[in-house]
Formats: structure tokens, C-alpha cells, sequence
């Protein structure tokens, strides 16, 4: 059994490069969820084939069929910026 103390937090903390406000509850949110997959890991699953996917069927997709838009403009109207037709966006640059 795995048990949630704050060395292991601290550590985890270093990693991630991430401090913690509220250490007690992340160790009481970590512990409760380390215990939880305790409880999974009992259930006996040999017999079981693995689920990929919990869909069955098929997901069909729609015709990727060009289509004009006719109210463009309106459209460009509601941007908060422009450039003509262009929408301006802030740098990710600085």
C-alpha cells in the first residue's frame, strides 16, 4: 500500500516544478485516489478481453463536401481586431 506524506509531495512538487497551497488536501485527494486503484487492482480480469474502445459501432462521419458560407462579412464584423479580412491576435513571441 502506497501511503500519500509530505515527503512524497514535496518530491512530486520538485517535479513537476509546481507549489501547493493547500498541501493537506492534495495529500488527502492523492491518498483517496491511490486507494481507489488498490480496489481495481483486486478485480480479477484474466478471463476478460481488453476494451479499446467502449464504442461498438462505427462512427460514420458526414461528407467532407466544400460549402460556400454567404455571411462572411458578418462574421469579420464581430472580430475584436482586423486587419481587412484577417482576425489579429496577440503575439505568442513576446
Amino acid at each position: 500500500m502506497i501511503k500519500i506524506d509530505d515527503k512524497l509531495v514535496e518530491h512530486l512538487s520538485k517535479l513537476s516544478r509546481l507549489t501547493f497551497e493547500d498541501s493537506e488536501r492534495l495529500k488527502e485527494d492523492l491518498q483517496k485516489i491511490i486507494d481507489y486503484f488498490e480496489i481495481l487492482a483486486e478485480v480479477n480480469t484474466e478471463e476478460i478481453e481488453p476494451m479499446y474502445t467502449p464504442i461498438e459501432e462505427p462512427c460514420e462521419l458526414r461528407k467532407g463536401e466544400p460549402r460556400k458560407f454567404e455571411n462572411a462579412q458578418k462574421i469579420i464584423e464581430n472580430f475584436p481586431e482586423k486587419d481587412d479580412k484577417l482576425i489579429k491576435v496577440p503575439g505568442i513571441y513576446g
